[in-house]
């Protein structure tokens, strides 16, 4: 029954078995959608008499995150009471996954007019309760990565006029702990108490401790730290401080932001658990926030760790996979934070400095790479933008194994001058020990690095390199070739120019290249190359051995090559005529006699601009 008139009326009935529609951030479960009925009996004219339920009969509301979780809703029951112009409401509920959740409250309304609306000077009051045994369900919300656990109980009052409130209150959280499941980030027995308070009609909410009890649980792969001294007792962090939500009429109204300051200490916390990436820190810092502006300024240093970065990366998504989200492309997202846009979109504007002390047992092994780092480095964090990052790292009795040798590290130092990606080099590793000392020295900045060989006493490149990868002198005949010319190829990369170009001249000839195939094949293919010419390797359909080939430009129409199987004993010597811009005469003697003619089409893709080749053998 529902009647209306005047200002005045009546509204009576009941409702069972409805599906409500998903509300924010919940929905209803897929294979056991929440169920509701409804009973009401409301009179409305010069006072507001009436009461109505709202109660679950059966099923369960999902919370939406990263991954979907069930409530396990076992009771959902809400109560509306009006009786002398007050308005009474309890809600209660309980779930596996929520606990115990209990509300009430009680207001005072007024008519104006024909309308009816809250009296907001009139006092009010309430309670609420929340108990629940479990956070871990929270933590399926967020990314995959993330666990959180404990227990978290609270219990708050409200009173006041509802222009002026005033929450009172304590939370308590019990044995919490926070992990990165993929990074080895583990905080444990967690200690929560905190509360509302009122002074000078500013509401606030006081921190009073969040403190973390963490015993490492995890020993690094590395002997050389000083695991038992520094796990002998759990580390700690602690962290205390307050934020002031404003005055009473700022916290029921629309404007005034937040302001708080927390402090927070460390003392060999265990952040990294696990066997290849294990970090104990300690130090303090304080942080202070002004509405949506966190201020960060930390002092931290490792008491000791052991990071390990295997030699094969992680697979990762390929350069023509873009990944889109609502706000657009992740790239889009990037260069907006770069350029310092977005800021308006309601996000947390980050700034402040940070600085690391490496510390004395602070280990590092990577692509060959055994060292102890020490230095010091002063983080700058910008809003919306990527941190600033300047300081030193220098690298402590440490060596290189590679191209079979272990090498020592002798000046190894990283400058950080603003990028964090692109910090300067200057790195020298030699092997000592022999008549000649050869080495490697790399200069300049992580993306464009510069490679050279060095030797005490000098020598030519070619000398060095056989210092360096056979442990003696090169052999007079050239039958170390083979040998050297992989290792220049791994050492100072395809492209061509600076020492490798240098080398190549060095050895006598203009090209050199790597690759796989049979020699007395008939098809051509594409191969990587040391320095620049034209050669390429012979490969037939099948792929059976590896092939050397260095070349020799006589003249500008005339070229020489040799080509040597790695895996057997065939080899050719070419002898290459180029008679016009397609048509080419090639010679061969060795394993494979012949002379053949070719003449070449060149297609291009307008589109792409690739060549493709097409060769007829006569």
């Amino acid at each position: 029954e529902t009647r209306w008139k005047n200002g005045a009326g009546v509204l009576r009935g009941s409702l069972r078995g409805l599906t409500p529609m998903a509300i924010p951030a919940l929905q209803p479960s897929r294979r056991d959608p929440l169920v509701v009925g409804a009973d009401w009996d409301v009179q409305i004219g010069e006072r507001i008499e009436g009461k109505a339920k709202l109660f679950r009969e059966s099923g369960d509301l999902s919370a939406r995150g990263e991954m979907s979780t069930r409530l396990g809703l076992e009771r959902l029951e809400t109560y509306l009471f009006a009786r002398d112009s007050k308005l009474s409401m309890v809600f209660a509920a309980h779930g596996r996954e929520v606990g115990e959740v209990g509300v009430s409250l009680e207001l005072g309304v007024t008519r104006d007019g024909q309308r009816w609306r809250l009296a907001e000077h009139a006092p009010f009051s309430g309670a609420a309760h929340l108990d629940m045994p479990s956070i871990a369900w929270l933590g399926r919300l967020m990314r995959e990565n993330v666990e959180i656990g404990g227990a978290l109980a609270a219990d708050i009052t409200f009173g006041g006029t509802p222009d002026a409130p005033d929450l009172r209150g304590q939370l308590k959280g019990h044995a919490l702990q926070l992990s990165f499941v993929d990074q080895g980030l583990l905080l444990s027995g967690g200690e929560l108490e905190a509360g509302f308070t009122r002074s000078g009609g500013r509401q606030s909410l006081r921190l009073e401790r969040l403190e973390f009890e963490s015993p490492n649980r995890v020993k690094p792969r590395e002997n050389r730290v000083p695991y038992a001294e520094l796990t002998a007792t759990p580390g700690r962090l602690r962290i205390t401080g307050n934020v002031a939500l404003g005055t009473s009429a700022e916290l029921s109204g629309q404007h005034g932001e937040q302001r708080g300051k927390f402090e927070f200490t460390a003392d060999r916390l265990p952040l990294l658990q696990r066997s290849d990436r294990w970090l104990i820190v300690s130090g303090q810092g304080l942080a202070t926030l002004e509405g949506k502006a966190l201020n960060v300024d930390a002092r931290l240093g490792a008491d000791a760790g052991y990071i390990k970065i295997d030699d094969t990366p992680a697979p990762s998504l390929g350069d023509d996979v873009v990944v889109r989200s609502k706000g657009g492309t992740a790239e889009n997202a990037a260069q907006k934070n770069e350029e310092g846009e977005g800021e308006g979109e309601g996000g947390l504007a980050i700034a402040g400095k940070i600085a690391l002390d490496l510390g004395r047992a602070l280990y590092l092994e990577a692509f060959g790479v055994d060292t102890r780092l020490a230095g010091n480095l002063d983080v700058e964090l910008r809003p919306f933008a990527s941190p600033r990052v300047l300081g030193l790292i220098r690298t402590v009795e440490g060596s290189y194994r590679g191209y079979g040798q272990r090498l020592s590290i002798e000046r190894g130092a990283i400058a950080f001058q603003g990028d964090p990606g692109n910090p300067g080099i200057n790195i020298v590793a030699m092997r000592r020990g022999m008549e000649v000392d050869a080495g490697v020295a790399i200069t300049g900045d992580a993306r464009h690095p510069q490679v050279k060989l060095v030797s005490e006493p000098m020598v030519p490149d070619p000398e060095k390199l056989s210092w360096l990868i056979l442990g003696r002198a090169p052999d007079a005949a050239g039958s170390d070739l083979a040998l050297l010319m992989p290792a220049a190829q791994a050492l100072f990369g395809s492209s061509g120019g600076g020492t490798s170009e240098d080398l190549m001249r060095n050895l006598g000839f203009d090209s050199f290249s790597i690759g796989q195939g049979d020699l007395n094949s008939t098809r051509r293919s594409a191969t990587s190359k040391v320095a620049g010419g034209g050669s390429r390797i012979d490969s037939g359909p099948t792929v059976s051995n590896d092939v050397v080939s260095v070349g020799k430009r006589l003249t500008n129409d005339l070229s020489l090559s040799f080509e040597q199987s790695l895996g057997g004993a065939e080899s050719l010597v070419k002898l290459t005529y180029r008679l016009s811009r397609r048509l080419s005469l090639v010679a061969r003697g060795g394993t494979d006699n012949a002379l053949d003619m070719y003449y070449t089409y060149i297609f291009r893709n307008n589109e792409k601009r690739e060549e493709k080749e097409e060769e007829k053998k006569e």
